[in-house]
């Protein structure tokens, strides 16, 4: 690029400082200087003491902790229990007999009559049980109606009247009460369909064999159903069950 002189008119060339200047009147910056490629050139070696990235440092040895003190949790070691002296009472618990039996209807529920038993293993007296007792029951964290419900129902279609009636019992409940619950349930006739459904599939490939009808019968007879039931069941299955009745006359 030239500049015209006025005087003499002959052109002169820009000097070296205004060669690379971006002529006035142009909006287009400057284009930054290409970079040379690294491609192929040798890193050079770091420095002692410094490093060019994390998988070069070498970590330091794990010491071995001081006595008293523990780098880990798994290093520590549990205190020993001291062993109960047999026919010793167990130890009471920290809290009061009615907030050791919020805690454990808030884990599941239990009849009173299990409920009572739990609270005296645990050392407290007669009458701190019987204050507890009262307060759950007075504001209705224990009901042996609702739990007698609960547990019927869970197990009504795989058991019948007799097993549930058997099973409220152990759990504390009254036996009038056990058998107005088990009133309440569907007819046995009508749950005894839903156990013998397992056998179905087996009905249809083998077809019904002495065998099974024995293996049948003693499963339903084992879960409480009464003789009537099993027939029903038996017959859902497409077979002749008179003979049901007469194994539960022997028996």
């Amino acid at each position: 690029m030239y500049l015209i002189n006025k005087k003499t008119g002959v052109p002169e060339p820009l000097p070296e400082e205004e060669a690379g200047a971006q002529p006035a009147g142009t909006d287009k910056p400057d284009k930054p200087r290409r970079q040379a490629s690294s491609f192929g050139r040798r890193k050079p070696e770091p420095i002692p003491g410094e490093y060019t990235r994390t998988s070069d440092r070498k970590r330091p040895a794990r010491t071995t902790a001081a006595p008293g003190e523990y780098s880990r949790t798994s290093d520590r070691k549990r205190r020993p229990v001291a062993p109960r002296e047999p026919g010793a009472p167990p130890e009471k618990p920290a809290q009061s007999a009615k907030a050791y039996a919020v805690w454990l209807l808030a884990r599941q529920d239990y009849s009173a009559a299990a409920l009572r038993r739990k609270l005296a293993s645990k050392s407290y007296d007669e009458a701190e049980v019987e204050d507890a007792m009262a307060f759950v029951i007075g504001n209705r964290y224990q009901d042996d109606g609702r739990f007698a419900e609960q547990r019927s129902r869970g197990i009504e279609n795989r058991a019948g009247n007799r097993r549930i009636e058997m099973t409220l019992r152990q759990k504390g409940i009254e036996a009038d009460l056990a058998k107005s619950q088990v009133q309440q349930l569907a007819p046995e006739e009508e749950r005894v369909l839903h156990a013998v459904a397992k056998f179905q599939a087996q009905v249809k490939r083998d077809g019904m064999t002495q065998e099974l009808k024995l293996k049948i019968y003693r499963f339903l007879a084992y879960r409480g159903f009464s003789s009537k039931a099993i027939r029903t069941g038996i017959e859902s299955l497409g077979t002749d069950g008179s003979w049901v009745e007469d194994i539960g006359e022997s028996e």
